[in-house]
């Protein structure tokens, strides 16, 4: 999730303003950062990548953003997602003049084909990003009429998929123009001066009162403080309405949410959608190259590895064998040769057992896929083909929405793979595009749910998680999620295994927490809740809307949307046992986010 910040001034320190507003964004991780300030007759750019755990404040210190002069500019945190780590790369971007600058937060899912479409008419790239389309369209609109405004607008009808654009221009330098399409963008509104950002927290420190965009307004804002704004999708112009904000700094970081993951688990809507967005861009790449191989291992750590264990059992169903191994046993199971592809999987890309794994396999000969968070990563530099997910970064150590980022890319591999073959699968296809809607009720919901059952779960001590199919790794990365957060022993189970050993531990108040899917395992499932209730286990059910047999043998049920009891079921079986480990968590009294003995990234074997 990248950082956007843009000011209007009457005086010139526009450079010392946006240098602190970056400072104020670092929060959201970045990899490179830049400013872009409108001077007489032309527009000062400055940008550069952070070297190794380098602050913002440093970059900004090195390549002197403070000391930059000027009224009107605007300032970008990168995460990359379209191109490396580099400073060509890294924004504000450019038209073929350098007379337009623009930050954007978001993916343009189009761009590959608008840029081949802006190269035959003459234009010139500098870099490898989706946004550098942008000033090259409005440029290019620019030729049919005088009106940059026209222009600006005709070139964000020509854009798909999510964007928040801040945009400068020489031919109007007094204003920042801006729109927003499922990404957020805020205008700040001070005494003297206006902000635009992607966060509240961008301009804090000098006011609170702010006009919240909605998706499909575009506008400008100017030195004479004029805001204008319209919506290109109702076709109306909107009023301007300022609220005030009583959040403090600390909070505002966290998006007015007491952890970090407790936002991310609310950010999971957006994550899903944008990485549905930007892995479809090389899935079909991807899936050739499964279709190639006589052997396929998937291979991660942790959350990452259940990710892989939901693909496992997935691909299973449409005639594709893969083999799940976590990445640390890998050298000792793996049978591999030149025929063989590795799946690597891992959020940062610098997960040493996986690197560790992949090394091992190339060496003999295999040929390595990645799915990872992090362009430029180790992984991403190792692997044959890399799958960059939309997750944004993820600053609590327990893994939420990088996990259901996981699932999306690997679902829609499967569902290319499952069409190849013939399969009807038409209706998953469907479900899946439309999951961010589904997984953002799932997430209002289970929140009140997770929040009230963990005033009992808090005083228990162990607990067991229990599936069957792919409800047994959504079940295991619920037992890890509860136990890393909250220090309650919690294990997964596949649901038969239950009477092989588990069984004995069940006694009065035991919690057992089961996925329930609505699927051909679901009478067995419901036979082991049975069994364990009869002796006593306190119950908790995850299960589809309208399941009367959860309804008569849990003690407490969640139900998610139907239609979801499928390859796709980690989507929303799995928020509301994120949210269970949360609130059990907190009430507690242990910290979510800092995780006693955890790192976020383990870069050791």
């Amino acid at each position: 999730m990248c950082g956007i910040a843009g000011v209007i001034l009457r005086n010139s320190i526009a450079g010392e303003i946006l240098t602190r507003m970056l400072t104020n964004l670092e929060y959201r991780g970045y990899d490179s950062c830049g400013i872009a300030i409108i001077k007489s007759g032309y527009i000062e750019i400055r940008k550069d990548v952070r070297r190794e755990k380098e602050s913002i404040k440093s970059v900004c210190e090195r390549n002197k953003f403070h000391e930059m002069q000027g009224y009107v500019g605007i300032a970008h945190t990168r995460w990359a997602t379209h191109g490396g780590v580099t400073s060509y790369n890294a924004h504000p971007h450019t038209d073929c003049q350098n007379t337009i600058a623009v930050v954007h937060n978001g993916i343009i899912q189009n761009y590959a084909e608008l840029r081949e479409w802006l190269k035959r008419r003459g234009h010139v790239f500098k870099s490898e990003t989706d946004t550098e389309t942008v000033p090259h369209l409005i440029e290019e609109f620019l030729k049919e009429t005088n009106d940059f405004y026209q222009a600006f607008k005709k070139a964000i009808r020509m854009l798909k998929g999510t964007y928040a654009l801040g945009v400068i221009t020489i031919h109007e330098p007094d204003k920042i123009f801006f729109a927003r399409y499922r990404s957020p963008l805020l205008i700040g509104v001070g005494d003297n001066e206006l902000f635009l950002a992607s966060d509240v927290l961008a301009f804090l420190d000098w006011t609170r009162r702010y006009i919240e965009l909605n998706d499909g307004d575009i506008g400008y804002i100017s030195v004479t403080g004029e805001i204008f704004i319209e919506n290109f999708i109702s076709n109306t112009i909107v009023k301007p309405v300022i609220t005030e904000t009583s959040w403090t700094k600390e909070a505002a970081m966290k998006g007015g949410y007491p952890h970090y993951m407790l936002k991310e688990i609310f950010e999971q809507p957006r994550a899903v959608r944008e990485t549905l967005i930007k892995a479809s861009e090389n899935i079909s790449e991807f899936v050739n190259e499964l279709e190639k191989a006589n052997t396929i291992y998937l291979t991660a750590a942790g959350t990452s590895y259940h990710a892989c264990l939901c693909a496992q059992y997935a691909f299973a169903q449409y005639g594709l064998r893969t083999h799940a191994i976590i990445a640390s046993e890998f050298r000792e199971v793996a049978c591999v040769d030149e025929d063989t592809i590795i799946v690597a999987v891992s959020q940062s890309g610098e997960t040493m057992d996986v690197l560790q794994a992949i090394r091992w396999a190339k060496e003999k000969g295999a040929k390595i896929l990645a799915i990872t968070n992090r362009i430029g990563s180790s992984l991403m530099r190792e692997a044959h083909l890399t799958v960059i997910m939309g997750a944004g970064p993820e600053i609590g150590v327990a893994a939420t929405k990088t996990f259901l980022s996981q699932v999306a890319v690997l679902s829609l591999a499967i569902i290319e793979y499952a069409k190849r073959r013939g399969y009807d699968i038409d209706d998953i296809a469907q479900k899946l595009n439309e999951s961010p809607e589904h997984i953002e009720q799932v997430v209002k919901k289970a929140d009140e749910w997770a929040k009230s059952l963990s005033e009992e779960m808090k005083e228990k001590t162990n607990a067991f998680f229990i599936g069957r199919g792919i409800g047994l790794p959504i079940a295991l990365e619920g037992a890890l999620k509860l136990k890393e957060i909250s220090y309650i022993h919690a294990e997964g189970y596949p649901a038969g295994e239950s009477k092989h050993g588990p069984i004995a531990l069940i006694e009065p108040g035991f919690p057992v927490i089961a996925v329930l899917l609505n699927d051909k395992l679901h009478e067995l499932v419901v036979s082991n809740i049975h069994e364990l209730k009869a002796r006593g286990a306190w119950t908790i059910i995850i299960a589809e809307e309208g399941d009367e047999d959860a309804k008569r043998y849990g003690d407490r049920v969640f139900y998610v949307p139907k239609g979801f009891s499928n390859i796709l079921a980690p989507l929303v079986y799995e928020p509301p046992l994120q949210l269970l480990a949360y609130w059990t968590a907190v009430k507690r009294g242990c910290d979510p986010d800092r995780p006693r003995n955890l790192a976020k990234s383990v870069t050791v074997e």
